[in-house]
């Protein structure tokens, strides 16, 4: 009788099933937390699962997971909720991996697939956080130019740059409106202003970002004038855009070498010499 069973199978896929389910659920934020500990509220903040999982993952691990989970945007996902959804996720692929196993008869080719199978459910939490990271930062470079355009205009119209954030902030979209938006609010509780631009600019991590809030926050310091510092750094945003888009655009011919070598040229080949291997064939 096989070591494997489908009962194994069913238990290992029930119980990452379980871990997904948890890990999907909402949870506080860590200000959220403080305020509660403020409150002299006494529970426990972490669950039986969360101990075990900040036990076994260490604590170097947790920082830079806290810190793609924030350039990501996933404020309310923390560390131990998606080091849960890793360990589910790859407990379903063990379930899946063991029977396409059992199904491919025990066989060599049964093991590569639910190897290969395993692997790729292991780094689908990974891939989906690092996709977040990447269309994120893209749309913040993607809108900051206009954003700098605004900001200088408001500025060179007589407004503080408080104020001026605050009327540029309204004509911003996306995830560039909602961090501006988050930042505004730090001001407003008395937090300084250039704290609070930096703490923007390291949740983004964008290059466009930070050059933004080093230049914002150096002109003020020495006392230059603002508002054509703006307008240099929306020109040099653009064109980083536009240097940008050429890559892109020149790293495409080596991107359609695989289609063409998969798609397009078997088929000109059919193309071409399908006929002549017809004739052949009916002339034998």
């Amino acid at each position: 009788m096989s070591p494997i069973n489908p009962l194994t199978i069913t238990v290992c896929g029930a119980i990452s099933m379980f871990l997904v389910a948890v890990s999907l659920v909402p949870t506080r934020s860590v200000l959220a937390k403080r305020f509660e500990k403020l409150g002299q509220i006494n529970e426990k903040s972490l669950t039986q699962h969360n101990l075990l999982v900040e036990q076994i993952v260490s604590k170097e691990y947790r920082g830079k997971l806290q810190s793609r989970l924030i350039e990501g945007g996933w404020y309310n996902v923390s560390p131990v909720t998606m080091t849960t959804r890793t360990f589910g996720a790859l407990g379903i692929g063990v379930a899946l991996g063991l029977a396409i196993y059992l199904l491919l008869g025990l066989s060599v080719w049964g093991a590569l697939i639910g190897g290969l199978l395993v692997l790729i459910c292991w780094r689908v939490p990974s891939i989906f956080l690092s996709r977040a990271i990447k269309q994120r930062k893209a749309a913040v470079s993607r809108d900051l130019p206009d954003f700098l355009d605004i900001l200088s205009t408001t500025v060179q119209a007589g407004l503080a740059i408080n104020a001026a954030l605050v009327q540029s902030s309204d004509a911003a979209v996306g995830v560039l409106r909602e961090e501006l938006k988050s930042t505004l609010a730090e001001i407003r509780i008395g937090r300084q202003r250039s704290d609070a631009l930096i703490a923007m600019a390291q949740r983004v991590n964008e290059t466009s970002m930070t050059t933004m809030v080093t230049t914002i926050v150096q002109a003020e310091r020495l006392g230059t004038s603002l508002s054509l510092v703006l307008q240099e750094l929306a020109k040099d945003a653009r064109d980083r855009r536009w240097l940008l888009a050429e890559e892109k655009a020149a790293k495409l011919p080596v991107t359609m070498i695989i289609p063409m070598a998969l798609f397009m040229i078997p088929s000109l080949y059919l193309m071409i010499f399908g006929p002549v291997i017809a004739n052949l064939a009916q002339s034998r």
